[in-house]
């Protein structure tokens, strides 16, 4: 019996769908029998917010068939949205919240879900199947074991060498992709494209490379093949994707009358910009808004150093600031001020022209779309996996401008100095907090051995090449920084900074 206040929800899944319609939009296109012409390993929110939505876009509006997407989850931790996935038939709601209205609509490209650590072969098989053209990734950037100082991959890693070892039982990208295509190339057929969709400089060629590194440590002529067959688009991904909590659970059943496992909350913006280098064919996104370009390194550059730079930089010390969204810490006068300077005096001269672009604009509009309070994003999200982002975001900014006879830095360097201040794991007032990256026990050690000697964090080859570390002015200016957030707290550290340029 329902008490007063409470609202009734009725479970999501196919059999539920018509019965949504009056409330929102559902997919009315056909979703059983269609082919699953996309493997999408690493089945997050992002993914579920972008891939799925132009290919939702595509079969709802233009009758596409035969790219629907089989979501894969490769790791263990996956098993909730396993989980998810199939108590609703793969679908599930998204909701767009603007900072004056909402959208929501059922979503559903996604057509099956498989889980790996339970059926690595048959996911194998299932990326080898010739129904399957492309194989995309978000993986996020730690999941590439790309060594950011010598740009190669991680080949010491654990989990490489189980690949390497045990290729019936993977755990990376790189033992999946290999075992899926060495079927493909025994059987003398041709290769599906690998398509990486996350936040990286040169995600696919980065992608590729990689991969054909891993493939010569196993079979040289094999690896050959890859590097001469498989095609990799780069690509430039962006919306502002929060984590789910119970919080939007919630809202979805009370507002919608859905009871839905893994809803998406996500920004109205949109924007996919992908290089046309595809070698078994794509689906036509021109007709739903993809840019579909020949090259997108401008455009990429452009927003992992405005955008996610802006991101990591405001995140960590609005995380030591005291702050809890991102809203908040864009409004904080100081900080906001921190980010239009950094990037009009450090790392806008830097980039190459974006045509019809201009990047004073460009800011601005980040920052506006940062400030939107109703998509809740949290600043602990965006201080997650600080390892994989900032050599991405933050640092090619830093060794661009050591490169120049004129270099500017100091601003960059307060954005490292926040950075390693949060990595001892513990806020400005003493309170402990979980740093959530894979080489965490490493960088948190460092970080509180070094204390405001930035030395023993700098010492870590994998993350600073010694163009960085060895230069003395900047790690004068970083050392300055770091002493600053720590004796006078990250605000205070800021405006030194800003009174200096």
């Amino acid at each position: 019996m329902t008490k007063p206040g409470e609202t009734t929800a009725t479970s999501l899944n196919a059999k539920t769908l018509k019965s949504f319609q009056s409330t929102l939009p559902v997919p009315t296109y056909p979703r059983e029998g269609v082919k699953q012409g996309i493997v999408h390993l690493g089945v997050g929110a992002f993914h579920r917010s972008h891939l799925a939505v132009f290919m939702q876009r595509l079969m709802q509006e233009h009758n596409v068939k035969d790219w629907s997407i089989c979501g894969v989850g490769l790791m263990k931790a996956d098993a909730l949205m396993r989980d998810a996935m199939d108590a609703q038939d793969c679908l599930y709601t998204l909701v767009e919240r603007g900072i004056k209205d909402t959208n929501a609509y059922i979503v559903g490209s996604i057509t099956a879900y498989m889980y790996a650590p339970d059926e690595p072969k048959a996911v194998i098989a299932k990326m080898a199947h010739l129904d399957t053209h492309i194989v995309s990734l978000t993986v996020t950037e730690n999941g590439y074991y790309h060594n950011e100082a010598t740009h190669s991959l991680m080949a010491d890693d654990a989990a490489i060498v189980n690949d390497l070892n045990h290729p019936e039982r993977p755990d990376t990208i790189y033992g999946y992709l290999y075992e899926a295509l060495l079927l493909r190339y025994k059987a003398g057929g041709h290769p599906f494209t690998i398509m990486s969709c996350d936040n990286m400089p040169q995600n696919g060629i980065t992608l590729k490379a990689m991969l054909v590194e891993f493939a010569k440590l196993k079979d040289p002529k094999f690896a050959a093949w890859i590097a001469d067959k498989v095609t990799a688009p780069n690509s430039m991904v962006d919306r502002v994707t929060p984590r789910c909590t119970d919080v939007e659970r919630k809202f979805v059943a009370d507002t919608y009358g859905i009871q839905d496992k893994c809803p998406v909350v996500a920004e109205p913006f949109i924007q996919w910009v992908l290089e046309d280098n595809f070698s078994d064919g794509r689906p036509p996104w021109e007709l739903v808004g993809v840019q579909v370009v020949k090259d997108v390194e401008s455009y990429e550059l452009m927003k992992l150093r405005l955008l996610n730079g802006g991101h990591s930089a405001m995140g960590y010390l609005g995380y030591l600031a005291g702050y809890t969204y991102i809203h908040e810490v864009v409004n904080d006068p100081t900080i906001n001020k921190y980010i239009r300077v950094l990037m009009h005096e450090e790392v806008i001269p830097l980039l190459p022209k974006v045509p019809g672009v201009d990047f004073e604009e460009y800011t601005a509009s980040v920052l506006e779309r940062f400030s939107n309070p109703a998509i809740q994003d949290t600043v602990s999200r965006i201080c997650l996996m600080g390892s994989g982002k900032m050599p991405k975001y933050v640092l090619p900014s830093i060794y661009e401008q050591l490169r120049k006879p004129d270099s500017k830095y100091k601003l960059l360097a307060v954005c490292v100095a926040g950075w390693f201040r949060y990595l001892t794991g513990k806020d400005m007032n003493g309170k402990p907090f979980e740093i959530e990256d894979p080489m965490a026990p490493i960088l948190q050690k460092a970080a509180v051995k070094g204390g405001s000697d930035p030395h023993e964090l700098l010492s870590i080859d994998c993350l600073f090449g010694p163009e960085l570390r060895d230069n003395k002015e900047f790690v004068a200016q970083l050392t300055h920084s770091l002493k600053a957030v720590y004796n006078k707290g990250p605000i205070a550290a800021v405006k030194e900074v800003l009174d200096q340029v």
